[in-house]
């Protein structure tokens, strides 16, 4: 610099402001302080979306007990549970928002670990004998909701939820039990509010503390469920009182010559000593070494398995030793059978339901009259069938060939990619119920030819035209499905 810039006036100034802000520092650093440890110590119970969440739970959940409460009925009572445990792990989760760090994504399985619990204890609740059977399947399927605390867009997660609920909702009301009908429709209405609350509370998802506690270490000490989010009483007891000591060490520095100080030191600063780039250390000059040579496949290569491992509990097919036994009298259960290519099923009656669970390449040929039968998690199964008095029931599955000799009555088919049916002249009055499922087709007898063996496929509808006609909304099949 070639003259010297006279800064008093401006370090004069800086030194009014510091006078100030040490002032305000003073004053306010122990409410600071103590409002901080109470959140910490707290457990989340000071985070403004938990509080508003309990709101919401308050204005939906009552109705939803009340009428668990008045039916008298242990299954419903028992979903009741279900469900409220559900909401509070997700009033847990957002009180640990004004905590805790952003979980990692690997660290979400030990997070969820309640979470599981609930959702395995509340489907070995699920007995198809009980009248109630669809509620607490609509209970254990209502669990997923927690999982909106890992999701970017929480809003979808929940109406996701709430669609397949439904989808045993519509079944339980259809049975016409007054307790029931209670019970499904607040349950439906504590749903059906969570995706636009969702929206007006965290549409791009959660924001958790910057540089907050590991959330692994939280959630240890605060499990979800456990009711962190309503424990404000734990706050004192955290609230450490030296907490606002650093601040007046931070205003310190300052008060050691102001801005002057520095341009000073970058004045009398030298370069000298910084480390020099020779020519043998110019990448254009080090031709023999092969400086761009594939490692960024090779770093990528391990990373693969990675990718893979998170969608592995979500592939369909055997997860445990094969069985095919009866349970309870009732429940024909083959499970778990991978390249089975003829199990056939003689011994079942028309009293007992037949579920295949969790297979894959294998074929089913039930000979005799049953009462239902249920097809979940499989992939690539043929299902062969004499007559069905009640419904035949895909789930959740691919790639299935559905062929029934008899009569059958009612199909129905959720998330399912790839379902044929063939159906002879007895089952033609079948009703077929699908939902978010895709590449379905019916296979039936041609009219026009003599040859029982002539048959004609149609394609079930997967596409809608849906209009306003005045408050109303009419709904058609798109035209690709016309002929």
């Amino acid at each position: 610099m070639s003259g010297t810039v006279d800064l008093s006036a401006f370090n004069s100034m800086l030194q009014r402001l510091e006078a100030v802000t040490a002032k305000l520092e003073k004053n306010s650093g122990g409410a600071s302080a103590a409002s901080g440890g109470a959140a910490a110590g707290g457990g989340g119970a000071d985070s403004a979306i938990a509080a508003a969440f309990d709101t919401y739970m308050k204005s939906v959940l009552p109705a939803l007990e009340k009428a668990g409460k008045e039916s008298e009925q242990a299954d419903l009572i028992g979903a009741t549970e279900t469900v409220v445990k559900a909401f509070e792990m997700v009033k847990d989760g957002l009180a640990a928002t004004a905590v805790a760090a952003k979980p990692k994504d690997q660290d979400w399985s030990k997070i969820l670990m309640p979470v599981s619990k609930l959702s395995g204890d509340a489907n070995k609740a699920c007995d198809n004998r009980s009248d109630y059977f669809q509620s607490r399947k609509a209970a254990a399927e209502t669990v997923n909701i927690v999982a909106m605390l890992a999701q970017a867009a929480p809003g979808m997660h929940v109406q996701s939820v709430f669609e397949t609920v439904d989808f045993h909702c519509t079944k339980a009301l259809q049975k016409k039990n007054p307790p029931e009908v209670a019970w499904v429709k607040a349950l439906k209405e504590a749903l059906k509010g969570l995706a636009p609350w969702c929206a007006a509370e965290c549409k791009m998802g959660l924001t958790w503390k910057f540089q907050g506690q590991d959330a692994v270490e939280y959630f240890t000490a605060h499990p979800l469920g456990a009711g962190a989010g309503a424990a404000p009483a734990a706050a004192p007891a955290a609230a450490p009182a030296p907490a606002a000591a650093p601040a007046p060490a931070a205003a310190a520095p300052p008060k050691a010559g102001g801005m002057a100080s520095v341009f000073g030191a970058l004045q009398g600063f030298s370069t000298g000593g910084l480390k020099k780039v020779t020519d043998d250390m110019k990448t254009k000059n080090r031709k023999d070494e092969p400086v761009l040579e594939a490692k960024v496949p090779a770093a990528a290569a391990p990373a693969a398995p990675k990718a893979a491992a998170p969608g592995g509990k979500h592939v369909k097919g055997p997860k445990g030793p094969p069985i095919l036994e009866l349970q309870k009298d009732t429940n024909w259960m083959i499970e778990n059978q991978d390249g089975a290519k003829m199990l056939v099923l003689e011994d079942a009656t028309m009293q007992q339901l037949v579920c295949i669970i969790n297979c894959k390449n294998s074929t089913v040929h039930i000979k005799t009259k049953v009462k239902n039968i249920a097809v979940d998690n499989c992939e690539k199964v043929n299902v062969i069938c004499a007559d069905v008095l009640s419904a035949v029931e895909f789930v959740n599955s691919d790639r299935i060939q559905f062929q029934t000799t008899g009569k059958v009555n009612a199909i129905a088919i959720d998330k399912c990619n790839g379902v044929n049916l063939h159906l002879p002249k007895e089952s033609l009055e079948a009703e077929i119920t699908s939902s978010k499922s895709s590449e379905m087709n019916v296979n039936i007898p041609d009219p026009k030819s003599s040859d029982p063996l002539d048959t004609i496929e149609m394609p079930i509808p997967e596409q809608f035209v849906t209009k306003i006609a005045g408050s109303k909304l009419h709904t058609d099949v798109s035209a690709l499905y016309t002929h």
